[in-house]
């Protein structure tokens, strides 16, 4: 799954991860959401496969009214244990009338199958695959292939909401001192490589990035390889690590 953790951050991760899980086992669209006690459910990401994403309106309706009414999770609730995870799968015809008439029967959804990880403060984290009602449902081959990546498909969700977090941080610094501090932990780098990073660091693309210094493409990723040479690292995510580090310096 390396394109899945070069994607870590992006805004693009959603369809990434869908596109991955399709070379195991069909979904036609995903949603990921935390669920705890003491506030409402904050879905962090959402791609569908096919047309449009349903997940938002589904969504809107769940966290409304819903939530604290699903009890298809509680399961999952029972087996997680701090650090570990489990899986769940519920039919349209288990959930409530009034759950099932506002999302299942609304956007013709069969079936869901999660990946449940620990959302902290007695809650949970929920990677949600869906199949529309014109599949046949999720059955146990289904259950075991993506129970082979369910770790790895957790791990990356939630470093990918880390990442997004550290995004949000970092821009609250401002380009000129995150940039600055960066220099001054790595002086080897150069102007054009701080400004690389600096881009990656705020969420930008190559594409953004691109435009911003006025470079190809190409040569913003030349950049990007000798910056993360300099810095003795592989992935962006780690990157993150780094400059998070420097907020209190």
């Amino acid at each position: 799954m390396e394109r899945l953790i070069c994607a870590l951050g992006q805004a693009d991760f959603g369809k990434s991860l869908l596109h991955e899980l399709n070379e195991v086992v069909y979904v036609d669209f995903l949603s990921v959401y935390q669920l705890d006690k003491k506030s409402l459910p904050r879905m962090f990401l959402s791609s569908s496969l096919h047309g449009v994403d349903v997940s938002a309106d589904c969504f809107k309706s769940y966290q409304a009214k819903l939530h604290a009414r699903d009890h298809t999770f509680d399961s999952a609730m029972q087996l997680l244990t701090p650090g570990g995870l489990a899986m769940t799968y519920a039919h349209q015809k288990q959930f409530a009338p009034a759950h099932r008439d506002a999302i299942y029967s609304r956007h013709g959804i069969l079936d869901r199958l999660s990946i449940v990880c620990d959302g902290g403060q007695d809650g949970l984290l929920a990677a949600n695959l869906y199949r529309f009602e014109r599949c046949p449902t999720f059955g146990s081959k289904d259950v075991d292939a993506i129970g082979q990546f369910a770790a790895t498909v957790a791990a990356c969700v939630t470093k990918h909401i880390a990442i997004c977090n550290q995004q949000s941080q970092l821009q609250g610094v401002g380009h000129t001192a995150l940039a600055a501090r960066l220099g001054r932990v790595h002086p080897g780098l150069t102007r054009r490589e701080l400004d690389v990073c600096e881009g990656l660091l705020i969420g930008r693309t190559y594409d953004g990035i691109a435009v911003d210094l006025g470079l190809s493409v190409a040569t913003v990723k030349t950049y990007r390889a000798r910056a993360f040479d300099k810095l003795g690292i592989n992935f962006k995510s780690q990157l993150f690590a780094i400059a998070s580090g420097l907020l209190d310096s």
